[in-house]
């Protein structure tokens, strides 16, 4: 190797060596550590070593209580979604707080960290803490404490576990049926009652053979019924529903009973099973109801 190639070479490596030196300090590396708001951090540390057993989400929209009890979830006194309340929990366990990203209390709109735009985090007993704006970094957020000036930065998803409307906390299976022993299904619709009746290895309606898909939508649909979400407060069914259906087995136990009223833009929908009235778009309910007339 020439001498001028050997000085290219030990050149480039420097190069290569400061560019990695900058990018890694820039991330906080280099055997270092970023400056970090310790209230806070003992905070999350707080909340995450539990129990978890009661939260409190306050944001734009409302306030929302998790409380545990018997074992349920509940949000707001209604049934919670479990998925969502344990995506919460490991939000809490895993989120970690990496760098200070301002200290001036005149920037905390910017953060979306002012009384009025963050969402406020309350679990059991600790203190609270305000989740502001998405971080510029996937899973990352902004945060301080209330009487805190410091923004950090933490990383995780907590910010986007926590901050959802009540709807979205609230549990949306409508019913899970058991369509292996579904035997009869009974669907009414403007156009009359049609009933599917289970054969051998086929079903049958109006004395033919029915669709093979057509059944199968109906009992995907009966096997985990979930909606889009509810009718509002004081809502009532009317007393004859545009559609309904009702799934029995071969002894003629009811397995699904469900009415149906169309809305604008969707169906309003209730279970025997439930109390609550749901909504579902319309093409669960030309699932549920097939030969139902098209909507327009």
């Amino acid at each position: 190797m020439s001498e001028r190639t050997l000085r290219a070479c030990i050149y480039s490596l420097v190069v290569v060596g400061a560019l990695y030196l900058v990018v890694t300090l820039a991330r906080g590396g280099g055997g270092g550590s970023r400056s970090v708001d310790p209230g806070l951090a003992a905070a999350l540390e707080g909340i995450a070593a539990g129990p978890h057993e009661r939260f409190v989400i306050e944001g734009p929209e409302g306030t929302i209580r998790l409380e545990l009890n018997a074992g349920a979830w509940t949000a707001n006194g209604f049934e919670a979604d479990s998925s969502a309340v344990e995506r919460l929990i490991r939000g809490v366990e895993e989120s970690e707080v990496t760098g200070i990203a301002g200290t001036n209390p005149a920037n905390h709109a910017r953060f979306g960290l002012t009384a009025d735009s963050a969402w406020t985090f309350t679990a059991g007993d600790a203190p609270p803490i305000l989740l502001g704006k998405t971080g510029n970094r996937f899973r990352t957020a902004y945060a301080r404490l209330p009487d805190s000036d410091p923004v950090s930065v933490i990383e995780g998803d907590l910010r986007s576990a926590a901050a959802r409307p009540l709807v979205d906390w609230r549990d949306k299976i409508v019913l899970r049926a058991d369509t292996a022993a579904v035997a009869r299904i009974a669907v009414t619709h403007a156009g009359g009652t049609e009933v599917y009746q289970r054969q051998d290895s086929t079903w049958a309606v109006g004395g033919e053979e029915a669709e093979a898909a057509t059944v199968r939508g109906i009992l995907q649909e009966l096997a985990s019924l979930r909606a889009s979400g509810f009718a509002p407060d004081a809502s009532e069914m009317p007393e004859a529903p545009d559609r309904s259906v009702v799934a029995t087995d071969a002894d003629g136990n009811e397995l699904a009973s469900l009415t149906m009223a169309e809305q604008e833009g969707n169906f309003w929908l209730k279970s025997a099973a439930s109390r609550y009235i749901f909504e579902i778009p319309i093409f669960r309910a030309n699932r549920l109801a097939p030969g139902a007339p098209e909507e327009e």
